[in-house]
């Protein structure tokens, strides 16, 4: 098994200094709550302080289990969860968490092979941190994530509808429409969908699409668009090697024809 051994302490030692790392968007006048999941008690002893000092409500669970009955009670804004834990594995409480929500999920792991970081990003996750870390990195992901979602809220009563209503995009509802069906999304293959609709037409660079959906290039994170369109393209196209909607613009990126 992976390397579960304790980090010291001073792997996540938070600056005494606050950290700030709004940009332009204030705080959020309700606290986001965020749930993490981890075995380390020093660990999330260190995590919960941090968040905790820099405005957030804080949960703590130990297993996978625990976990989730915390995620039913209390609804958090923010999951971070370890991908190694004693019961369910991050994995899958990553998958069943998916079943019900689109919270966002980060995962910590101390796997840094790029298959392992691929494989949590197709489940759904929104990053990843590997261990050892600094704690100023977590919150920078944490709250960049949490910005994100706030950036892409739905505007009511705004739908984006292509190929003479062929394609609806329902943002209040967040939900997509083709050809007269529900498509169901993962979180993901909705943002990148969503993000690909509103500039229809036009080449979207990868590097622009990275930035959209996780917030830049990462490890991993390159196979893993391709792995999304290939699955958006399943649920889209007629033939999925000679896609009709979605296409390959070769060194370029990807455009979606309206």
């Amino acid at each position: 098994m992976a390397d579960r051994g304790r980090y010291p302490e001073r792997e996540f030692v938070v600056h005494t200094q606050s950290i700030h790392l709004w940009g332009s968007v204030p705080p959020m006048s309700e606290k986001a709550k965020v749930l993490v999941i981890d075995d380390d008690l020093l660990l999330r002893e260190v995590l919960a302080r941090a968040l905790t000092r820099e405005g957030y409500e804080v949960l703590t669970a130990e297993t996978g289990g625990e976990g989730l009955l915390l995620f039913d009670r209390h609804s958090p804004d923010l999951v971070i969860l370890d991908v190694l834990l004693p019961d369910l594995d991050g994995w899958e409480v990553c998958r069943r968490i998916r079943r019900v929500s689109t919270v966002p999920i980060l995962f910590l792991t101390a796997l840094e092979g790029i298959p392992e970081r691929v494989r949590g990003l197709v489940l759904g996750g929104d990053d990843y941190v590997v261990k050892p870390f600094a704690v100023e990195e977590l919150l920078a992901r944490a709250e960049a994530i949490l910005r994100r979602v706030r950036q892409a809220a739905p505007i009511e009563g705004a739908s984006i509808r292509l190929g003479d209503g062929a394609l609806v995009i329902d943002r209040e509802r967040r939900q997509v429409w083709f050809q007269g069906r529900l498509l169901e999304l993962s979180p993901i293959e909705y943002t990148l969908l969503l993000y690909l609709a509103e500039r229809a037409g036009r080449v979207v660079s990868i590097n622009e699409l990275l930035t959209a959906v996780w917030g830049g290039p990462q490890e991993g994170s390159i196979q893993a668009l391709r792995w999304y369109i290939w699955n958006l393209r399943q649920k889209m196209e007629t033939n999925p090697h000679r896609p009709r909607w979605i296409q390959t613009v070769r060194r370029h990126g990807y455009r979606l024809n309206g």
